[in-house]
């Protein structure tokens, strides 16, 4: 069903490696980091949450709009992520697992800067 994961991927008009970085909300209050090693921490309401993530055209199929996957604790999250000027925005398109659990606030739609 997934597909594995080529070496570079063009999705939204950014390469794959150029996705990695930190990120975060205009107002702090989330923030998302992918790491090159495919390791994700995110943050949100003061909520930590480590996991894994992966990107590409197909990843969240048959959602095509989504080109990140994040797994990290009981969920599972797709989200497209698009660069306009300066800023990035995030837009939840899929969320599985335990709304309840962390990761379900961290998935959400939000404009973010990327840190240095």
């Amino acid at each position: 069903m997934l597909n594995r994961i080529i070496l570079i991927f063009l999705f939204s008009g950014m390469a794959h490696a150029e996705i990695r970085g930190k990120y975060a909300s205009i107002t702090p209050v989330r923030m998302h980091e992918f790491a090159k090693s495919h390791i994700y921490t995110g943050k949100a309401n003061s909520q930590t949450l480590s996991g894994v993530w992966e990107g590409g055209k197909d990843v969240c199929y048959p959602f095509s709009d989504a080109n990140i996957k994040i797994y990290a604790g009981t969920g599972q999250c797709c989200l497209s992520i698009k660069g306009i000027g300066n800023r990035y925005v995030f837009s939840k398109i899929l969320f599985s697992g335990d709304k309840t659990g962390k990761l379900y606030d961290m998935c959400s739609h939000s404009v973010m800067k990327r840190q240095k």
